[in-house]
């Protein structure tokens, strides 16, 4: 292994081989191998090292190799440390033999079936935000491979590189290249293992700004710092991933021609087999493109694109040669290039191949022929996003956004259906590929304002492409707004009507809401595999459905009386007419806005058994809530309906429950009568996900929550305490971090388009975080009406709906200014910082 190359990273295992000689046996031998463990192993024990041992004769070391592959990997770069090198040499010796005898095809077959897995497990892309540098898609172990293979397959064990130069699989530069680019990672992996002061393989994001700096990156600002060294990473990884591709594919290609059998049968089927064929001066044959022409793409330059559309159209391959020929002819596209009609119809034309697009860009840019022709999509190449959600390099999620749209129009499950249906009802549906080629090419100069500066890019580009004028509005609209079904769903009340208005009067039109409504579902899916869950697919299902009803010509909101008529012939055991419409007169009219007659039913049926302990003028503080239980395995999650006698502070007490007892909440809505009753409904998940359905979680809610409210306890104790229970370590102590913080940001405002005033709070996830913030609302004379919960990657993005908790009051911006003052100084006191 590593330290068989002379190249072992600070914290890496060490990997020792005691061989012994045949001749040595018995009691000596076990005498021996006592000594070889006390003299060797125990000291370096003792200094801390992690030790790997093995004790073996040369038979049995060869015999290891035979049964397991990553022993004969390893053996491969054995070295001779001390003692006897005779016995070395006749191991090495034997182990050459061994391999020139023991099926190197085989062996060359799996180790690249092995590294296609392991490839497919680490996301199949170089570009991910906290890239593995060792087993990742262009790490060390892609470099390492082409060696261990080459040392196989030509018996080269000391200059298996040389070897490849010399049997022209590789160039001298590209073999400088590859070398460049291995010891830059080797760099990378020394210094994270410095300042990680423990082995690791994985640079996540924390550590990036520390490693950057160690490797002389000395941009003061922190983001600059990473975005510099990361776009470098990116290139040495990509130029790796390449190159270790390149000769995977001629190492293979050179077996199957030697190990090929010649029978009659394989004779005549040749005979049999059709010419080539000839497209476009290439030759397709075994569903693969050929050319033996160096000067093909000299004569005519727009083959660099048509290629592409070739290959697409009949689902072919490109050959390892012509891959190569096209990295060396990339200057052809220039300018000329670039603006020639004919060119762009071609690259219109790959954005149209319904549900198989992506294959084909993703191999335009492997290749840097998308970059070249796009000079706009190049500016995006390696560029860091240092956003809490993306996963991907900008370039790399604009492909993965259309990977998503090739699921949504190939793949058969309901959730792909579902929006394949919502798309087929626009003109055009292919349309949807340009929209999501465009819509973050204004991130070249970064996140901020790259909505407005992607419309612009925009409209250059449509222009080349030659893009007819009555789509172009279209695509302009979506590039713009691509963000805002998102905002709406995540920061809004769905079942609010004055919403989903407001919304529809945004859109304007079914068309630009169908081509929105797929863009935001596979924008988010492109950024991270695991960002869009059961929950906002409902949510955005929702905001979609009551939007396309209203652009329908149905109205949102319908008079409060004739709501409030509609449930008068609701029957409630125990409760009669009287009772009932009693109840209904005294909640407020956008109560019926969000419920519908099974939840009013249940709500009148709390209320009355509330209400029984004492009557609305008469009962106490102290009487516990009415609480019931409604698990949505639908979405996932479960529904905690409390009726309860209003009272200040009333969400911060039931956030404080609800952390302790074990539940996240994901969401609330909150209701209260002219009789003084409250009506919360909270939206809950368990601490690992899915419904609150543990009896004994449950029961823990109705003992805490009767603690707090009835004998006004405290929760911060309690949240305290749980707190103290459930730390554990995370993949860097906060000693380990770099003290780098973002603060929490907080923001309030009124949007006007709704008339809500919004409190908005990113920050570190902590047991508790709710609470401390609705309890600073509550301070500052302010009720929770709605909120919305959400926790990515262990930050907080919450949303609450205040109001003041006096209803003649109206909205004062001072009030306001001194409830964000309040929130950020208690957030900061409470530690809850982002860590980078």
């Amino acid at each position: 292994g590593g330290c068989g190359r002379g190249e072992l990273c600070p914290h890496s295992d060490v990997d020792l081989t005691f061989l012994y000689p045949k001749a040595a046996a018995g009691k000596a031998l076990e005498l021996l191998k006592e000594t070889m463990t006390r003299e060797i192993l125990y000291p370096l024990w003792d200094l801390g090292l992690k030790v790997g041992h093995s004790s073996r004769t040369v038979s049995e070391a060869i015999e290891e190799s035979r049964n397991d592959i990553r022993t004969k990997n390893a053996q491969l770069d054995s070295r001779h440390l001390c003692g006897d090198s005779n016995v070395t040499k006749r191991y090495l010796h034997k182990f050459a033999r061994f391999l020139r005898k023991d099926d190197p095809s085989g062996y060359i077959r799996q180790i690249m079936q092995d590294r296609s897995g392991q490839r497919r497990e680490k996301g199949n892309t170089v570009f991910l935000q906290a890239p593995d540098l060792k087993n990742g898609v262009g790490g060390l172990r892609d470099y390492q491979n082409i060696l261990w293979m080459a040392r196989v397959k030509f018996d080269e064990p000391d200059a298996p590189l040389d070897a490849l130069i010399q049997r022209d699989h590789l160039t001298l530069s590209e073999a400088k290249t590859f070398n460049e680019s291995y010891s830059f990672l080797l760099r990378v992996r020394n210094e994270l293992h410095f300042r990680s002061k423990r082995p690791s393989d994985v640079l996540h994001l924390e550590k990036q700004p520390e490693v950057a700096l160690g490797l002389g990156y000395e941009q003061e600002d922190l983001l600059e710092r990473v975005e510099a060294f990361m776009g470098d990473y990116y290139t040495r990884a990509r130029s790796i991933l390449q190159t270790a591709e390149a000769l995977e594919g001629r190492l293979a290609a050179g077996i199957a021609s030697r190990t090929a059998r010649i029978t009659l049968s394989s004779v005549l089927q040749a005979y049999r087999s059709p010419p080539p064929e000839i497209i476009d001066e290439f030759e397709l044959s075994n569903n693969q493109l050929h050319s033996s022409d160096p000067k093909i793409f000299d004569r005519d330059p727009e083959r660099l694109l048509r290629l592409f559309r070739h290959a697409q159209h009949r689902g072919a391959t490109l050959s390892p040669e012509l891959r190569s020929l096209i990295r060396n002819k990339l200057s052809l596209i220039n300018s000329d290039l670039i603006h020639s009609p004919s060119a762009n119809v071609s690259f219109r034309s790959i954005l149209q191949q319904v549900g198989d697009v992506h294959p084909t860009l993703a191999d335009m840019h492997d290749l840097g022929v998308l970059g070249r022709f796009v000079p706009e999509f190049d500016r995006l190449t390696c560029k860091v996003q240092l956003e809490l959600y993306h996963r991907y390099t900008a370039d790399v999620h604009v492909l993965r956004c259309i990977a998503e749209l090739d699921k949504v129009f190939q793949a058969p499950d309901e959730r792909s259906r579902h929006y394949r249906d919502i798309l087929r009802k626009t003109e055009t549906p292919a349309l949807l590929y340009l929209i999501l080629f465009l819509h973050d090419l204004g991130k070249d100069q970064g996140p901020k304002g790259h909505c407005e500066r992607g419309v612009d890019i925009a409209h250059s580009l449509m222009q080349r492409l030659a893009v007819p004028d009555e789509m172009r509005e279209r695509v302009t609209f979506v590039v713009r707004h691509h963000l805002e079904m998102v905002r709406y769903f995540n920061k809004f009340d769905l079942g609010d009507p004055e919403v989903i208005e407001a919304f529809a009067a945004f859109t304007k039109g079914h068309q630009r809401l169908r081509y929105l409504c797929v863009h935001t579902y596979c924008d988010a899916n492109g950024t991270s595999p695991d960002l869009w869950n059961n929950h906002k697919d409902d949510l955005h299902r929702q905001l979609f459905d009551s939007t396309l009803r209203v652009l329908g010509g149905r109205p949102a909101r319908r008079d409060p009386a004739d709501l409030r008529a509609a449930h008068t012939h609701l029957q409630i055991p125990g409760l009669s007419r009287e009772q009932i419409d009693a109840h209904l007169q005294a909640l407020p009219d956008r109560y019926f806005s969000h419920a519908g007659e099974e939840e009013i039913a249940l709500h009148l049926s709390m209320t009355a058994r509330y209400l029984g302990q004492a009557s609305p003028d008469t009962i106490s503080l102290r009487h516990p809530p009415a609480i019931e239980w409604r698990d949505d395995l639908r979405r996932s999650l479960t529904i905690v309906h409390l009726v309860i006698k209003d009272r200040s502070a009333l969400f911060a007490r039931f956030a404080g429950s609800f952390a302790v007892a074990g539940m996240n909440i994901l969401g609330s809505r909150a209701f209260t009568s002219s009789e003084g009753i409250t009506i919360d409904v909270f939206f809950v998940e368990s601490e690992k996900g899915g419904p609150a359905d543990d009896p004994r979680t449950r029961e823990a809610f109705h003992q805490i929550v009767n603690e707090i409210l009835t004998q006004n306890a405290d929760p911060l104790p309690l949240i305290r305490e749980r707190a103290r229970k459930l730390e554990t370590k995370t993949p860097f102590s906060l000693k380990d971090r770099i003290g780098a913080t973002i603060a929490p940001d907080v923001n309030v405002y009124r949007d006007v388009a709704v008339g809500r005033t919004i409190v908005e709070v990113r920050a570190a996830d902590r047991l508790g975080l709710l609470h401390l913030i609705a309890q600073n609302i509550a301070d500052c004379g302010l009720d929770i009406a709605f909120a919305r919960i959400a926790t990515e990657q262990n930050i907080a993005t919450d949303v609450f709906h205040v109001r003041p908790n006096v209803t003649e009051e109206t909205y004062s911006p001072t009030r306001y200014l001194d409830l964000r003052e309040r929130l950020s100084q208690a957030l900061a006191e409470g530690r809850f910082q982002m860590e980078v």
